[in-house]
């Protein structure tokens, strides 16, 4: 039985563990927005989303363990936590909320950090545009022509004319 508490209590630091890569990924994704650095955001974005898989793995053994310990103890289907506590030693089933609490915590950073980052890139993308559009280009996005082949951006005859009067 304590084999069993014990590999559910491993499997939710590991959880935790994986959770807070993602986080430290996504706060390392908004620093390169912040920073401009788009060759190491794209690398981020790879690792965010082998992370995000591997904190699926880890969710799926801490619900494997909790399920199984259940069962070892009687408790019926699903086998939820706050069932399992009362079958526990207080201590542990302390040990366990506090595991569960850190977990929660670090998905709820993650969270935020992901809606943050989306509101970074977005503007990021408008800005882009902006710039885009100031600088004279009349076709921000990809353009195909008649024959269905993908066109450069169209500049306006004038476009030198406009960087030499700043320069």
């Amino acid at each position: 039985m304590t084999a069993e508490i014990d590999r559910w209590k491993g499997t939710l630091a590991e959880e935790h563990a994986r959770a807070s890569r993602l986080l430290s990924l996504l706060e390392t994704q908004q620093t390169t927005v912040i920073g401009r650095q788009f060759d190491d955001l794209a690398e981020n974005i790879t690792e965010q989303a082998a992370a995000v898989a591997d904190l699926f793995v880890a969710e799926r053994s801490r619900k494997e363990a909790q399920s199984r310990l259940a069962s070892l103890l009687g408790v019926p289907a699903p086998g939820r936590r706050i069932d399992i506590y009362p079958q526990l030693p207080a201590e542990t089933a302390q040990e366990v909320e506090a595991l569960v609490v850190r977990l929660q915590n670090a998905m709820a950073a993650s969270q935020r950090k992901v809606q943050q980052n989306v509101l970074l890139l977005s503007r990021s993308i408008e800005l882009a545009q902006q710039v885009l559009q100031r600088s004279g280009v009349t076709s921000p996005g990809r353009t195909y022509g008649a024959k269905g082949r993908e066109r450069m951006f169209a500049l306006p005859g004038n476009t030198l004319s406009r960087w030499s009067s700043v320069v």
